[in-house]
């Protein structure tokens, strides 16, 4: 593999978890700061009301901290092992590989988010006591 081809996987490959990172800190700092349909953590509950909105941020968003930290780690110690000589991963597929693990993490992260919801607010957004 040539260095530049080492490079550019390196790059983009740590660069989707970076992504994860970098949304779950500002989803967790509150943006964006009011309900909309157009960027954020949008479900139905999320969506109910400004208190399920900010809630559901600030949660997802620690989610997507932990869980960016993780796939960044992860994805270095791959490049590393390809690097190394390791595992003989063609720099496309090393992407691709960072790329399903970011989506599925993403997709996934959605479970906690919407049991911490309903644990804490009714079907309506109206908090629990």
């Amino acid at each position: 593999m040539e260095l530049w081809e080492v490079v550019r996987a390196n790059l983009v490959t740590t660069v989707l978890p970076l992504f994860v990172l970098v949304f779950g800190l500002f989803t967790r700092i509150g943006l964006p700061r009011k309900v909309h349909w157009f960027i954020g953590y949008r479900t139905s509950l999320a969506c109910k009301n400004q208190d399920t909105w900010v809630f559901a941020h600030r949660y997802w968003g620690k989610l997507m901290i932990v869980f960016g930290f993780i796939l960044t780690a992860l994805s270095i110690v791959g490049i590393l092992l390809v690097v190394r000589g390791v595992f003989t991963l063609e720099p496309a597929l090393l992407l691709m590989v960072s790329a399903i693990a970011t989506v599925v993490t993403v997709v996934l992260s959605i479970i906690p988010t919407e049991l911490a919801l309903r644990k804490k607010f009714d079907k309506n957004g109206q908090r629990r006591r």
